[in-house]
């Protein structure tokens, strides 16, 4: 199993979890190598180790990839072969400079999402949280949530806590596009930073229920206007 995901999300805390929790092993504690089969991938181990400081020589099969999010509740989201291969792609080394080297990349990585499943999992970094994934994953793969389309902020935004406000405020060439900066209530600048990596309306739902004390009905309706206003404002991409 392969844990990726945006920096700060503790993914090696989620990765220590599943070897306490249940038994599995480390490979890697930095990127593996992945050599693509005839039916599947192989994950492997490789000479750097990054700040963990493992690195073993071994090979075994890749069973499937998971970017995680955290979250107080588990739950397990199928990506499309798009967004697998969006997210993959951010994640794996591509020489640019080469630019034949940098198109047999992007093709691997194309061959690796079609071979190997990719799920965004929403989880916390407990060993109860691990062996509640893996129950999905391998006892009721029923449960894990169908693909669903991604939004986000766009880049060149950013959110500030100024004096207790929150600040939504444009940067670079934003700055002469965007008039003036846009201040959030504490709701409005929890979605906020949700959509600071992409996420799905029904995630960001979840997300809303989890953390507030509000019926679905009015949470829905609400998010609804939010991201509406984000769209008019042009901060969002959908």
């Amino acid at each position: 199993v392969a844990f990726t995901g945006h920096s700060g999300l503790v993914k090696s805390a989620r990765a220590k979890a599943w070897v306490d929790a249940l038994g599995f092993e480390w490979i890697s504690g930095d990127r593996p190598a992945v050599r693509l089969e005839k039916e599947g991938s192989t994950a492997c181990g490789v000479p750097w180790d990054g700040k963990e400081q493992i690195f073993r020589d071994v090979e075994l099969p890749l069973r499937c990839i998971m970017e995680v999010r955290r979250s107080p509740v588990n739950y397990i989201r199928k990506l499309s072969e798009d967004q697998a291969r969006q997210l993959t792609m951010q994640q794996s080394f591509v020489p640019m400079w080469d630019t034949d080297a940098a198109v047999m990349a992007m093709a691997n990585v194309r061959q690796l999402v079609r071979k190997t499943p990719v799920y965004r999992v929403f989880c916390g970094p407990d060993a109860e949280d691990a062996k509640a994934i893996y129950d999905i994953l391998v006892n009721h793969p029923e449960l894990i949530r169908e693909e669903a389309k991604d939004m986000k902020i766009k880049e060149g935004f950013v959110l500030r806590n100024v004096v207790d406000e929150f600040i939504v405020m444009p940067t670079g060439d934003n700055i002469a596009k965007f008039e003036g900066a846009v201040v959030l209530n504490e709701v409005s600048a929890f979605i906020f930073k949700q959509l600071e990596n992409p996420v799905s309306r029904d995630d960001l739902l979840t997300a809303m229920l989890n953390e507030y004390d509000v019926d679905e009905a009015t949470a829905a309706a609400d998010l609804d206007a939010l991201l509406e206003k984000f769209a008019e404002m042009g901060v969002l991409e959908k």
